[in-house]
């Protein structure tokens, strides 16, 4: 596995699951650059009969237009997953071979929750950082590969304290992979100690992140210390604000199934639907409440 090497790269603070992915506006300041490009290509060069280069790239600019338009329903609420997955496949279908096209492919079908669909397009770059490893073991353990998904994840891990222990990651970053990579544990529900672990260090370093909190919160769920669970995915939501996700909504309404808290379980499941209606996880456990979904909120 490659480590970043002379370069200060700060991953994103994630928030639970498929929050750890979403960066809309870095999609939208690259599709401009690359639109920026093609009209000074198509001035430039057409008049000196240069078409077979400019129809690559503007292929490539449809492409790009596609992910953009994907980066943006992945961060609307509700969110419609069989939208974003279909514009990422449109994008995939224009420009298969294009490294950016297939980095934020990957990135965008795990927002989705298309996880193989993710771990295809992940593993299919030739150069990977160690938080697109990170990404890539998530993926891979949701989709199933379990034994994969834990060995990259761990060699991420210890590539990550390498970093740290040679001052090139800062504790922040040090915090957002222990976070990331924790989550994806309590996620795929391996290695849960680990997971535990490395959340409460997350936590640690970082003490009111909403993120790190509801990984660690979601980590007890996951080590049937529900109680423990509930405190800190209670937490979570409190701080988080207007920025929850539905992910929040479901692991707390979750641990209160857990605990016998019925009424508050099922108002936290609804809301998790009404940011994501087709988050199934949440569909499935207001169902064992006995409660009828609610009913689909308008775009």
């Amino acid at each position: 596995m490659r480590l970043p090497q002379n370069r200060r790269y700060i991953p994103q603070v994630p928030g639970p699951g498929a929050e750890k992915v979403r960066d809309p506006q870095h999609v939208g300041r690259l599709w401009r650059i690359i639109a920026a490009v093609i009209v000074v290509v198509l001035l430039v060069w057409r008049p000196l009969g240069l078409g077979a280069v400019v129809k690559p790239i503007r292929t490539d600019f449809v492409a790009m237009r596609h992910i953009q338009s994907a980066a943006g329903a992945a961060a609307a609420r509700p969110m419609d997953r069989a939208k974003v997955a279909g514009m990422v496949d449109r994008a995939v279908q224009v420009a298969p071979e294009n490294r950016v096209v297939t980095r934020y492919a990957g990135l965008l079908y795990m927002s989705a929750g298309s996880y193989e669909k993710a771990a295809r397009h992940l593993s299919r770059l030739e150069e990977r950082d160690l938080l697109t490893d990170a990404n890539l073991g998530h993926c891979l353990l949701l989709s199933g590969q379990r034994e994969a998904g834990t060995r990259l994840l761990s060699n991420v891990a210890a590539g990550v304290r390498a970093q740290r222990q040679l001052g090139a990651i800062s504790a922040m970053e040090y915090a957002v992979y222990l976070n990331n990579i924790g989550y994806a544990y309590a996620a795929g529900d391996v290695e849960l100690d680990q997971a535990l672990a490395m959340s409460v260090e997350a936590v640690q370093i970082q003490p009111l992140q909403p993120a790190f909190i509801d990984s660690l919160g979601w980590a007890y769920y996951q080590s049937r210390e529900y109680e423990r669970a509930m405190f800190y995915l209670e937490r979570a939501v409190r701080l988080g604000g207007e920025g929850n996700s539905a992910e929040n909504y479901y692991h707390l309404g979750a641990a209160y199934a857990r605990m016998g808290r019925i009424r508050p379980a099922a108002e936290a499941l609804a809301k998790a639907l009404r940011y994501d209606p087709q988050y199934q996880e949440a569909a499935a456990e207001l169902r064992k409440l006995g409660y009828a979904l609610p009913q689909p909120a308008r775009a």
